[in-house]
């Protein structure tokens, strides 16, 4: 019997929004607490904005145009919100100076902003700017990679384009739903997760070169369970502690580790649609030999179960329940 992943009662949905004539000011703070958290803002004369905002459960983007102004997200704001996602910011139009921690920098179209919503920040333009704004839930890419990221992407890689590409059509495409939405959005987050790798080149040297093989054997074979690591040193044609090594040296994880994460992380995305899944498919699928090793193997990569992952990002299901109620730590109900 297969166990079903809860119904999933999430919506694609559309706001827009214009500031107040008669207070633009508290119109536009209003917004900002409600649909991107705690800030403090300065005002420029004639102030006025508008925004446009998409969103299935965390999923969202927002295209908006702003008057001159200043944010800051002070460590009070930060603390109030609990808040430890990312955002992707694109300008359209304009220019804006960007802090946070040590980084300082000019933005304007062409160069993106990747940044750390759960720290203090600021952020200001004493023209009108227009720009793109998406949410990045944690989790959604790898953290070690997002903790270390530049303020700046680096526009030279053909993958930062193919990135903000992405993120324009998600704002300019017409007739969403909530599924297709969920995978162009999660597309977003798998070019992004590519973007923050600062070592995208393959070393040179046999053993570099040896790496690179055994990371593409053990991603071509990830989803069959009977491959492991003594496999993969096999098909290379070198011994199994030899492969540790170069996989070691280059960098990566151990073979286990890797087969595992690359497992986990394609079921991830598979759970990260706005619909209705097979958890017992879905761990076949991806390689792992029981549904019970699938979620133990899920909660230790993101530190929740599949289905606290799934309530997280689409909300509850109907009546008000959770999205994934019949999985009690993991058992059917």
């Amino acid at each position: 019997m297969h166990e079903r992943v809860g119904v999933i009662d999430a919506e694609y949905g559309t706001e827009t929004f214009s500031t107040d004539d008669d207070d633009p000011a508290a119109s536009w703070y209003e917004y900002l607490q409600q649909r991107q958290g705690s800030v403090r803002l300065a005002f420029g004369a004639g102030f006025r904005s508008d925004a446009y905002a998409q969103n299935v459960g965390q999923f969202q983007v927002v295209r908006f145009t702003s008057g001159a102004l200043d944010y800051q997200r002070s460590r009070r704001n930060v603390q109030c919100d609990g808040d430890n996602s990312y955002r992707l910011l694109i300008p359209l139009q304009g220019h804006f100076k960007f802090e946070q921690g040590d980084s300082r920098e000019v933005f304007h179209p062409g160069r993106i902003c990747f940044f750390h919503w759960g720290r203090p920040l600021w952020m200001t333009h004493t023209e009108t700017i227009s720009a793109l704004i998406m949410t990045v839930p944690e989790k959604s890419i790898d953290s070690a990679r997002a903790e270390n990221a530049s303020l700046a992407l680096d526009e030279k890689r053909p993958l930062v384009r193919a990135l903000e590409a992405q993120v324009r059509m998600l704002v300019e495409a017409e007739g969403w739903t909530a599924a297709d939405f969920s995978v162009a959005f999660f597309s977003a987050l798998t070019l992004l997760d590519g973007a923050l790798n600062p070592s995208p080149a393959i070393k040179s040297g046999k053993r570099a070169i040896d790496a690179e093989r055994a990371r593409r054997l053990i991603e071509n074979h990830a989803n069959d369970p009977r491959v492991t690591p003594e496999t993969i040193a096999a098909m290379l044609c070198i011994g199994e502690r030899t492969l540790y090594k170069v996989l070691k040296r280059a960098g990566y994880l151990s073979p286990g580790a890797l087969l595992r994460t690359i497992r986990v992380e394609r079921a991830h995305r598979r759970l990260s649609l706005a619909l209705p899944v097979d958890m017992d498919r879905i761990a076949f699928e991806e390689g792992f030999p029981s549904t019970r090793r699938f979620r133990e193997a899920y909660r230790e990569h993101y530190g929740q179960t599949p289905a606290q992952m799934r309530e997280q990002l689409f909300g509850s299901g109907p009546e008000g329940s959770p999205v994934d109620r019949h999985l009690v730590d993991g058992r059917a109900r």
